[in-house]
């Protein structure tokens, strides 16, 4: 593992991963957001930005999980279709 160093929203962290570039990429990412919702939130601490973007993310994660789960359902119920035609062959 390789130590890394990344800053979001002005708090350094050193962190230990097999990825750094990866880290690096998403912790990036993460002092974007959290600046983007202080900018639409003025009065909220880091820790108050943290919890709204972890609800955030959550929100998209349970969102995705719920197309994946609907789009697992249409590929079975496709492959149904075309067992049935070969079958019919």
């Amino acid at each position: 593992m390789k130590s890394v160093d990344v800053e979001i929203f002005g708090r350094k962290f050193h962190l230990r991963t097999d990825q750094p570039e990866e880290l690096q990429s998403v912790a990036k990412k993460i002092d974007e957001e959290l600046r983007q919702l202080s900018d639409l939130y003025e009065n909220l601490d880091f820790s108050k930005l943290l919890l709204l973007l972890l609800l955030k993310k959550h929100s998209e994660i349970k969102s995705l999980q719920s197309n994946s789960a609907l789009s697992e359902k249409e590929l079975e119920r496709l492959n149904q279709l075309v067992g049935n035609i070969v079958e019919d062959l």
